[in-house]
Order: structure tokens, then sequence, then C-alpha cells
């Protein structure tokens, strides 16, 4: 059955669009034909032993910052889930779930899309031979499809699987033996059986039971209730502890050894993640690896870290993609996020998350990507002061800097020139910049869970300029996209060159589906020859003596640190796992091995700048107000508030006046007339000192009374007098 033709292809630089692949490898009946080879398909070539390493992407931009943008054209963003990318004749090809269609790229960056609206549904499954690319669905999806020419759409059924493959994953071995893998549940086993692709993908053999969850001895691989973002499910609660979903079953050959990955526990949860089992054939037996889990991520504006792919790029490195929970417009959903993995000199695949959603290094840039591929590039805007042109109650400014996904600022209305501005409290050299975009009272057409699902396709998106500024008035123009026709939610500019500002104006132009300007978070990035790295020492470590999974590490705070990378391992010289944490100096953590002892090291990090502390006496009032009455009418009631020192009554006409401390003293009273009142100019009729200010015992003030004439009125002015 030969299926429908390419229909659509766009061009699409992406901050990186998402990248999960499958391995490729020789396995074609005509060895002679080697013109469509890439370099290393038909091996997996361990990175760290490379020698013939090439620079991919010489080109700006050069970098990418996790969360990432799945979209087609001028077509809502897409749900980005279980993706899988292939290397596929010197071309990576990009499949996810739920899409009729592909992505291809020769470099990770620049991907053109082909729609195929006959591919099956579901959890993809594809692989390459070489010469044909092999792609099936899941969950009741049987049939086998293969295309000559994926870049043309077309594809050919060449197979029909003889039961359910729940997270497919078809295998090709060096020697062109075919595997299938699968598995998602709390309760049944990975599994893996041998295909035979001259007899329709059927069978050959019984299948052979691999592993399940085993939470009692992982601790990442724990559902805990406190880690549950948003439910999917309302029919119970999450208990305190419960058994893992495994999930999404991936092979990857590299050096010899088989290392089959999977995802725990669940994409509702912060904790979702990666591990992985190792064996010396496709069959197994497989043996845990020790120094799991693989990805971990709890923390930041990108937690999670799960349901992905590891997998060579052209220059034989490894990398690890992974599926992350999202939300927004108050719907959860997933999207994809990047990260450089590595197989050491013992065998031991590891990944680093360590400020993984801060901007990174595409693929192919970086040579020993696992250790090199973070730009140095700090996050400025984190916790910083921020200046608003209106804000809807619950949703106030402070939450476009929180590094928190599920929060935002939402704006009092949709219209241009609602604004939010930055003030990083110093002039800084400013990188790169993630405006990171949320939906309010929006009005479309369509619900459903996850991104991009329900709504009509638009002709224009969320619209906005960038400006930067040294004083807060004279302002240059730094990002125009007031005519924006991307769908970008997470909307990613590297500078060409850096550029120095103190503050950051982010400018709402248009916004779509008549919904208010909200933002996410507004991520200023910078600073490399700024930031500082501080080995913590006089660690305490607590392991907790009724469960070896739980530690509690506390340190003494370093002076001005922005945040620590809390990182952990079974060897010294391997600390593979990590947490970030910012503003604090004490962590739990719930991810250990029962079985093995760990080893702990903090680095505190600082990005050259200070956090804004909010002092309430500032922003909220000292909570003592002072109120002033016309015989027993109220006038008005005024705050006091720390470091305002003139607080001024308007339109004040002639009468008795009580001006008290309220709930409190009177301060003054008085009779004022219409010569006290009014006149020519602004004249000061009377003034009066009323009391002492100070603290404690020491006096440190005055506090004064002044009345002002005017035309037709007069004020009266309170007055804080500081020595």
């Amino acid at each position: 059955m030969i299926m429908n033709k390419l229909i659509l292809k766009t061009v699409i630089r992406m901050v990186i669009i998402i990248l999960v692949t499958v391995t490729s490898f020789s396995c074609a009946s005509d060895d002679s034909d080697n013109s469509n080879k890439p370099a290393n398909s038909d091996k997996r070539v361990n990175s760290e032993k490379s020698k013939d390493f090439t620079a991919r992407i010489t080109d700006k931009p050069l970098t990418f910052c996790n969360p990432l943008n799945v979209f087609v054209g001028s077509e809502r963003a897409r749900r980005a889930g279980e993706p899988v990318v292939v290397l596929h004749q010197d071309d990576y090809y990009l499949f996810i779930t739920g899409g009729r269609g592909y992505w291809y790229s020769g470099n990770m960056r620049d991907w053109i899309y082909v729609e195929a609206p006959d591919l099956p549904w579901g959890c993809p499954s594809v692989v390459s031979d070489r010469k044909r690319l092999i792609a099936s669905g899941d969950k009741g999806q049987h049939d086998v499809f293969a295309s000559t020419d994926p870049k043309s759409g077309i594809w050919e059924k060449v197979g029909e699987y003889q039961q359910d493959y729940g997270d497919a994953d078809m295998f090709i071995d060096d020697d062109c033996r075919y595997y299938m893998y699968w598995g998602w549940s709390q309760i049944l086993p990975f599994q893996v059986v041998e295909l035979d692709p001259d007899n329709g993908f059927k069978e050959k053999g019984e299948p052979v039971t691999l592993f399940f969850g085993d939470y009692e001895s992982h601790g990442f691989e724990r559902r805990r209730n406190e880690d549950v973002i948003f439910p999917f499910f309302t029919h119970r609660e999450y208990f305190p502890e419960e058994s893992p979903w495994i999930e999404g079953p991936w092979m990857i050959k590299h050096n010899g050894k088989y290392y089959l990955q999977y995802a725990a526990i669940g994409l509702e949860f912060l904790t979702y993640s990666h591990g992985v089992y190792v064996g010396d054939n496709p069959l197994g037996p497989f043996i845990y690896s020790p120094h799991n889990p693989l990805t971990f991520k709890t923390t930041g504006f990108a937690p999670g870290a799960g349901h992905g792919s590891t997998f060579h790029d052209k220059n034989g490195q490894l990398w690890t993609v992974c599926m992350i929970p999202s939300f927004y417009g108050g719907r959860g959903g997933s999207e994809i996020v990047l990260f450089p993995t590595a197989v050491d000199a013992e065998g031991v695949m590891h990944s680093n998350t360590a400020f993984g959603d801060y901007p990174q290094y595409y693929p192919g840039v970086k040579e020993n990507a696992v250790d090199n591929n973070f730009t140095g590039w700090m996050l400025l805007s984190h916790k910083k002061y921020v200046e608003v042109s209106s804000s809807l109650k619950g949703f106030g400014p402070e939450n476009a800097v929180d590094e928190n996904f599920m929060t935002h600022w939402s704006a009092a209305t949709g219209n241009p020139g609602e604004y939010m501005t930055v003030d990083m409290g110093k002039e800084c050299d400013i990188n790169a910049l993630q405006v990171n975009f949320d939906q309010h009272d929006a009005k479309m057409e369509g619900t459903g869970f996850g991104f991009g699902m329900g709504g009509k396709n638009l002709s224009r998106y969320q619209s906005y300029t960038v400006q930067v500024s040294n004083d807060n008035e004279n302002w240059s123009m730094l990002i125009d996209k007031s005519n924006n026709l991307k769908d970008l939610r997470h909307d990613y500019t590297e500078l060409s060159e850096p550029v120095k500002a103190r503050y950051v104006k982010l400018t709402n132009l248009f916004t779509h589906d008549e919904g208010k300007f909200a933002v996410k978070d507004l991520r200023i990035f910078g600073n490399p020859d700024s930031a500082g790295f501080t080995e913590v020492k006089d660690v305490m470590i607590v392991l907790d003596p009724e469960d070896p999974r739980d530690a509690t590490l506390t340190w003494q705070p370093v002076e001005g640190a922005d945040g620590y990378v809390v990182r952990y391992g079974i060897e010294p010289e391997k600390l593979y796992n990590n947490y970030m944490i910012y503003d604090g100096y004490t962590l739990t953590i719930h991810s250990l091995n029962r079985d093995e002892k760990y080893y702990f090291k903090v680095e505190a990090f600082d990005s050259g700048t200070d956090y804004y502390r909010e002092r309430t006496e500032q922003t909220m009032g000292r909570g003592a107000e002072i109120e002033l009455l016309r015989g027993r009418e109220m006038v008005e009631r005024k705050m006091i508030f720390e470091a305002k020192n003139e607080y001024t009554f308007e339109n004040i006409v002639p009468g008795q006046y009580t001006l008290r401390h309220t709930f409190g003293p009177v301060m003054w009273r008085g009779e004022l007339t219409e010569d006290h009142l009014t006149g020519s100019g602004h004249q000061t009729t009377i003034t009066e000192t009323l009391s002492d200010l100070g603290t404690g015992t020491e006096v440190n003030g005055k506090l004064d009374i002044n009345i002002l004439s005017g035309k037709e009125s007069g004020k009266l002015i309170v007055k804080l007098r500081y020595e």
C-alpha cells in the first residue's frame, strides 16, 4: 500500500525543534553501496575516544535553551512527546507522538517538515537499516511501514505485528537481527522479542521478561505525592509513595554494550526521569546501573527528564532527549529538553543536567559535550525587581522571574503597550534572552490535554519588542517581533554580540486569542566573565537511618551566591547526578539507590548580580496608618511606608480637622480657615512639630505638619523628618 506523498514542507530554524535518535548501522544487503553512508552510521562510536571531531555548526546561532519549541509554519505549537530521531543517510529525522508528519535536518538546528498523513499515531518506533526508515505506532496499531525516500513522504506497508507493543522500540543490531522492546506499566515488565523482517515482522521465538520497577531499592523510581505537579486523574488522591510507571524502553549499543533505557515514574511528577540497565546481549540478561538515574532534574524552569532517547550525533557523541511536563493556559502537557550524555572508560552511561535549562551549545559545536556544553551564560533575571504596566490579582510581576513554569504574570489587558521591566541591579553583559509566554483569559476554540491541543491556526501570534537601557528612561531596541508569525511559547534569542544594560523591557504589541498579556518568565542570560563558582566546604550530610534512599545536606551559605549545584554519585570521581537549588543552603535528596554508598560535592554559583530582596515595609507598608477627619467624617487614611517620608492630603477646605494614628492617639487637632487654605499661590500657612521620631531609646527625627494654601483649596502635609 503506497501512502500519500508529501503535502507540505516548511523550513524551520528553531531553538532546536526536538532531538531524539534511533541508531543507524550497516545492515544493507549490498555492502558495496556506501555512497550515502554517514561517517558513524554503521556503529556506535565512543565519543570520549573519538579523534575526528568535526564542528558541524560554525555560524550563529550556536546555542539553544531548554525547553524547546515544536511547530510547523504558522500552526499552533504542538505537544511534543515521546520523540524519536533517526540518523539516516546523513540526515536526522524527528518523529513525535500524535503527528502525521515529521522533520529532517542535516545539523539538528535547521529543520524541514514533511507531511505524511497516513503514518500511524501513537508513540512512534522508528529505525534505519541504512536504505530505509522503518516505522510503526503502538498500543493497538500493528502495521509496519517503510520508506526508501522519507523526504518525499511516501511510505509502504511492509509488515504487521502479532500483538500490541506498548511504547514500542524496534532495534536492529550490527548483525542485522531485529528486536522489539516494549513495556509501560506499574505492574507488568519490560519485554523483548526477536522479529523476522523477512516474514512481515512476525516474532521469532518467545518474548523474554527483562525487568520490573523496583522503587523499594531505587529511590528515584518512587511516585511521591509531594512531587506531583498536576494530577492525571481525579478518582483518587496520590498516595505518599506509589509504584512507578516504567515506560518508554529505548535500546542503544555503545562499545559492544547494550544500554536499555527506561523512563520512570510519570509525566505529572517533578521527578520524571530516566534510568538504564546494561547487558552483553540484546535479549539480556540486563543489570541495573547503580549510577542511575541517567537523567534527573527537579528544579529550575524546565524540570523533568523522562520518556526520551539517547543517540549518537554525527561525531559519535551521545545526547539524551527527554519529555518534560508543561503547563500552558491552565492545561498540563509535555515538551522537550536535550542533555549531553557520555559513557565513561568503565562503561558507565551518564548525562549532565546541571545548568540544563541555561543556554547550551547545539550538538556538533563542542567536543566532549557532556563536560563542555554549558555556555557559561548565567541567569541574570531570577528574583530581580520587576516594574509592570498593570497586574491581575494573584498573577503579580514576581511570577515572571521566579523560575517556576507553573506560574505567570498577567497584565490587566492584552492591549498594546502593556509591559514589564526587569532591573538587574547593575549593568550586565547580556548574551541571550528567553521569553516564555502563557495564556490568560484567552478565547480559544477547543480544549484538551496539553500543548497545542485545540484552537484554530492563526496568521499572527504573540508579538512584542525587547528594549534595553541603563537609566530606565532612554531605550535601545534589542528584539523586534512586532509581527510574529510563529507560536513560539519559549522564544529564545542568541544575540549576535553581547550588549551592556541594566534594564530590560518587554512590551506587548499583540496578544492572540483575545487573551491578556501573560509571561511565565523573562529569562536573561549573560555575565560569563563576572560569574563565580566556589566549592563549599564543611557540608553536613545526614543519611536517613530508616530509609537509605534519603539524605539531607546542609552547609554554610556562600556570600553572594545565587544557588548551588549539589553533585552526588557512588564513586568520588563519578558524581554523575545533581540537584540545582536557588537561594537556599539545605537539600533533602530522595533519589538514592538503597544499597550504595554515596559521595557528595556542593558548588556555589554567582551571576555577578544580587537578588532583589523585597522589604514589605517598603512595598506593603509598615502597618502604621494615619488618618484625617473633618469633623466626624473620614477624609482619607494613609499607610506609612519605609523610605517614604511625606504624605499629602489634598483638597482641604475650611473646617475642624483631626489627624490621628489610626486606632491610636490624636497627633494634631485644629480649625483650618479660608485664610489658611486659599490664596494666590502655594504658601505655607502653618508649620508645627508634632512629635519626636526614633527607634528604641534613640531619637532620630521629628514628625511635622504643614498646611499649604491654594487657589480654591489647600493641602495638609505630614512629614517624617529624619536626621
